[in-house]
């Protein structure tokens, strides 16, 4: 009973950790000149003063003997497209460096060619734990390149953000309660909108959390979530915060943004001012360039996750049913975006700011008075 019952604990605890997305590394190392690697997700750093990481092992690979007879390792962070060199370095192999690009470092140890980071360590310390040896290395060389981080999750190596399943039940959740495919004062079926979206429960319900914490669905005494409507001080609250973050990083950037990137802005502009919405599904294509193009805008931070909560912001799904105003026919007329290239342009990170602000201030004011045709919620 208590051998089955450990058996059943195991299961259920890699089920639950599986759900903790963490970064994807391979420790190598170099013994009397031959080489070692393995693939091991459970690294971190550990001290600043002096620096130091931690990375776990399993006692059974051939890896760990080695790193304990050299007394060194190195710490590969894997990029997003090395997800074949992750589970390559995974499997039980005699010569795994066998095809696998990769250079030696002034210590020897080897260091896999195109990785996101690779940090250098001599080990200070060991501890037992289970079936693993934790090593506490000091750091002795570390760099890194630009890129994204592969990703493990759920069993899967992937980009991170893709490997959530909440993240996309999310944007999907989000898109329709916007477009009001779920209607206004009914309860929204988690069940049902999670077939709708292609997603699990769990995550369709903590999307509906989410939405609750952004003011886009409420909760009923019983606990069942309801879409709230949309009134002008939701969306000026929403704009607010996107002015913040836009403006913010204009006057942080703007100034030594690449010419490259300037001319993507451009693009983005002038294709945004060429188009003129005549029905609802080109509102919805205007509306997502012009999205675009102040995400572009705010990507000059170089974060995606500014970038990916800048875009959460975004109600632009709502006004699909307003094209017709002739508010909105006002805004798309006006000259916002010519003057915003133009400062992007010039590198005038003031001016660029003021426009965008000029530009928000106006959307606020439009939003309002279409709200109140509607009668004071969409």
């Amino acid at each position: 009973m208590n051998e089955q019952l450990a058996q059943m604990d195991q299961a259920a605890f890699r089920h639950v950790v599986g759900h903790f997305a963490s970064g994807v590394t391979v420790i190598t190392t170099n013994h009397d000149g031959v080489l070692y690697g393995t693939t091991a997700s459970a690294v971190s750093s550990l001290s600043m003063d002096p620096p130091m990481m931690l990375a776990c092992l399993n006692r059974s690979s051939s890896t760990h003997d080695h790193v304990v007879a050299a007394g060194r390792y190195a710490i590969n962070i894997l990029a997003v497209d090395q997800g074949d060199l992750a589970a390559h370095f995974g499997r039980k192999g005699a010569d795994k460096f066998s095809g696998v690009s990769h250079t030696l470092s002034e210590q020897g140890l080897p260091l896999i060619d195109g990785a996101l980071a690779t940090i250098e360590c001599v080990v200070a310390e060991t501890a037992i734990g289970g079936t693993h040896t934790v090593f506490l290395g000091e750091v002795t060389a570390a760099q890194a390149r630009p890129g994204d981080p592969l990703a493990y999750f759920r069993g899967r190596f992937d980009a991170l953000e893709r490997t959530s399943l909440e993240t996309e039940a999310y944007d999907r959740v989000r898109l329709r309660v916007l477009g009001r495919g779920t209607p206004l004062g009914e309860p929204i079926a988690v069940r049902e909108l999670a077939a709708i979206v292609q997603s699990d429960e769990p995550s369709v319900y903590n999307a509906l959390v989410r939405l609750e914490a952004e003011g886009l669905v409420s909760r009923e005494p019983g606990g069942a979530f309801v879409p709230t409507p949309i009134t002008a001080s939701l969306v000026e609250n929403l704009y607010s915060a996107r002015e913040t973050i836009e403006s913010g990083v204009i006057q942080q950037y703007l100034a030594s943004a690449s010419d490259a990137t300037i001319a993507e802005i451009t693009r983005l502009a002038e294709d945004l001012a060429a188009r003129e919405p005549r029905n609802s599904e080109e509102l919805d294509a205007f509306l997502e360039a012009n999205l675009n193009l102040h995400c572009a805008i705010v990507a000059l931070a170089g974060s995606r996750r500014l970038v990916s909560q800048f875009r959460q912001l975004s109600i632009s799904a709502a006004w699909r049913d307003t094209y017709r105003s002739e508010v909105w026919q006002e805004k798309l007329g006006h000259p916002f975006i010519p003057e915003l290239t133009a400062a992007i342009a010039a590198r005038d990170a003031e001016e660029a700011a003021r426009v965008v602000r000029a530009q928000i201030a106006f959307v606020v004011s439009a939003a309002a008075h279409m709200i109140d045709q509607k009668g004071g919620a969409l």
